[in-house]
């Protein structure tokens, strides 16, 4: 094609996405009886399967489901493909070596591959935890990969091993370490669709990523605090690099995000004292992951309060209480045998020990 018809065929889908193309035009695009090529009657068939007129985006969308893979495999080798073409592809063809080819595709956008990390196969899964470049510039693709009920369990010890080589190495050099720069994005082109009234398809089954954290979220409409306003609006990354190197207020709200690799920052901070570790130990509010990570930590259980602030915490893992609970002092195990609000099987252990102790 010469560059005059390719200018045409980009500013066509620029009309698309702006809402100037006539219907009947958009209607022979959905169809594949423009005068283009096939490469190019496909990437306006993908943008229009999110038309704002339903009875186009179907036609749209039915084209798109009868085209044959292999043509879609050699349309996806190239490097060039739009960001948001591929996350309509996504969304309207799901076979496994799509998706694979779509994770392995350097302009798939963040938002495309937390899709594909909740939803994909092991072999997609396989290729994002392999991608460290990407999973440094967009650190949510962890907590997605946890939250696919299909996770591969060689993926999870590779997420793990992950953040534990992350996590050192940023609080090693939490003062010198650069701000990663963020892989390619669809926010624009999903405003644009909105702004015609467009939609993405099959978001029901296949959502946009949740908001960053859900759990700050709603502290910070509680509370009203700028802090909370100021870290919700952070990337995970820029999250982990304020529980490092940033103030006590910011690690003492980061501590309550139900992200695991938040809260590992935060207790891997080198400004971490033991009176924030004991406090974090005694927080209900926290997810189990915070009083897990506090046990499993020598020189903090070594400390008396954090013990007992881990044992009489519910948040605790009962099997965690039980192993610690003998440590505790007879005053404690006394208050801790009819403390109601634990779990009763701890409660009973701890009258189990007073009556041995007597």
């Amino acid at each position: 094609m010469n560059n005059g018809t390719i200018g045409s065929v980009e500013q066509l889908i620029e009309g698309v996405l702006a809402g100037t193309v006539p219907r009947q035009v958009r209607s022979f695009a959905a169809q594949g009886l423009l005068p283009i090529s096939h490469d190019d009657i496909f990437r306006l068939q993908l943008i229009l399967s999110a038309d704002p007129d339903p009875e186009l985006a179907e036609l749209a969308k039915g084209s798109v489901a009868r085209e044959d893979q292999a043509f879609i495999l050699e349309w996806l080798s190239n490097p060039e493909r739009g960001s948001l073409e591929l996350d309509i592809l996504v969304r309207t063809r799901k076979e496994e070596e799509i998706w694979a080819a779509v994770a392995r595709h350097p302009n798939a956008s963040d938002e495309t591959l937390r899709v594909l990390a909740r939803h994909g196969s092991a072999l997609v899964q396989d290729i994002i935890i392999t991608n460290q470049v990407r999973l440094l510039s967009c650190l949510e693709l962890l907590e997605d990969l946890r939250a696919n009920p299909q996770i591969d369990n060689v993926v999870l010890r590779r997420v793990k091993e992950f953040e534990d080589e992350f996590i050192i190495k940023a609080a090693a050099a939490a003062e010198e370490m650069a701000e990663i720069e963020a892989g390619p994005s669809i926010e624009d082109a999903l405003a644009a669709l909105k702004a015609i009234g467009s939609h993405l398809p099959n978001t029901g089954e296949l959502p946009l990523p949740p908001e960053p954290d859900a759990e700050l979220a709603d502290q910070a409409e509680e509370k009203g605090e700028s802090a909370f306003a100021r870290l919700l609006r952070m990337s995970t990354h820029e999250k982990i690099m304020r529980a490092l190197k940033g103030t006590q207020e910011e690690r003492g709200i980061l501590i309550n995000s139900r992200n695991r690799i938040v809260v590992r920052a935060v207790l891997g901070s080198p400004k971490l004292t033991d009176g924030e570790v004991e406090r974090f130990a005694s927080l209900r509010s926290a997810s189990e992951d915070v009083t897990r990570l506090i046990a499993q930590n020598p020189r903090w259980i070594r400390r008396y309060p954090i013990v007992h602030a881990l044992v009489e915490n519910p948040k605790t893992p009962i099997q965690i209480a039980l192993r610690l609970l003998p440590r505790l002092n007879m005053r404690h195990l006394k208050k801790m045998s009819i403390n109601r609000n634990i779990n009763s099987t701890v409660r009973q252990r701890a009258n189990q020990l007073l009556q041995q102790r007597r």
